[in-house]
């Protein structure tokens, strides 16, 4: 009995160490199951930036990460005290950031961005392309500087700050998201806003061909595309003639369409263009005439 006692301890001896591995294990897979899950809220460390962050759905995009948990950079050129209300919001929120300024048409301006972002977060996660210049005006007499400034602001400034900023996204990837507009793969012509057109379709090309560049760093590269918004610069007359769901866009419509691609949920999706526009621009609109009999 005592032999058969000396051996079941020697039993438990042995089995204790493989008990203790055994919680180890468990303890790890559970620590590394929170930490994905705090990636997926944004998390204490993960890091986002909005360009144009400071009005309009800007604003509400980096009020929506930083409330998600995202350390986020209110970006801004000449709307500082907008882009301290934005800050001043997310901080009410329980959220944390910081003010960024620069030209987006500037390569300088560009390059000390990124530095200052490597200096002060010394990471970027979740990268959201906002700024976006709106000029109208007939393509005739359309100043040739206007149409400069809107092809370095919306296109070629989004190309300088994602290659400065690369280096930046950890090991474990990170996402970039465009700002487009409803209908951007149409490639619609118009006499009236032609620069913007220009620029947006390049930098919906610029999409897809960064998803593939980007893809083997786990970096993924998507475009929302919104509709007609409440807010937007020109409005129609009557929104339910050309929205097949019968209402203008709001700034949440396109928070929520961000804030899936730029979190884990949506790990498998790259080089997407999102159209969140009500069903706006699936067709022309059906003219109202006579039928003959």
């Amino acid at each position: 009995m005592k032999a058969a006692g000396k051996k079941n301890a020697g039993k438990k001896k042995e089995a204790e160490p493989s008990r203790r591995r055994m919680r180890a294990a468990a303890a790890s897979r559970t620590s590394a199951f929170a930490a994905t899950e705090t990636r997926n809220a944004g998390g204490k460390d993960a890091v986002a930036l909005v360009t144009g962050s400071a009005k309009r759905l800007g604003r509400e995009l980096a009020i929506r990460l930083g409330s998600a948990g995202y350390f986020t950079w209110v970006h801004y050129l000449t709307s500082r005290p907008e882009a301290e209300s934005v800050l001043a919001e997310i901080v009410s929120r329980g959220g944390r950031g910081a003010l960024i300024k620069g030209d987006m048409a500037s390569k300088r301006d560009i390059t000390a961005m990124a530095a200052r972002l490597k200096k002060e977060s010394g990471r970027l996660d979740v990268l959201v392309n906002n700024v976006g210049i709106y000029r109208t005006g007939d393509l005739l007499d359309y100043p040739v500087e206007d149409f400069e400034t809107t092809l370095r602001t919306n296109l070629v400034g989004v190309y300088h700050l994602i290659n400065q900023t690369l280096d930046l996204f950890p090991a474990a990837g990170g996402a970039i998201v465009n700002i487009g507009y409803s209908g951007v793969g149409s490639l619609t012509a118009s006499t009236h806003n032609t620069a913007y057109l220009i620029s947006k379709t390049g930098l919906l090309v610029l999409t897809k061909s960064l998803a593939q560049a980007l893809g083997p760093r786990k970096i993924r590269v998507n475009m929302v595309s919104p509709g007609i918004l409440a807010n937007s610069v020109e409005l129609p007359k009557r929104p339910g003639d050309y929205i097949p769901l019968g209402r203008l866009g709001g700034c949440e419509d396109i928070c929520n369409a961000v804030e899936f691609l730029a979190g884990d949920k949506a790990g498998y999706i790259t080089g997407v263009n999102l159209d969140v526009a009500g069903g706006y621009m699936l067709g022309l609109k059906e003219l109202d005439v006579g039928r003959g009999t």
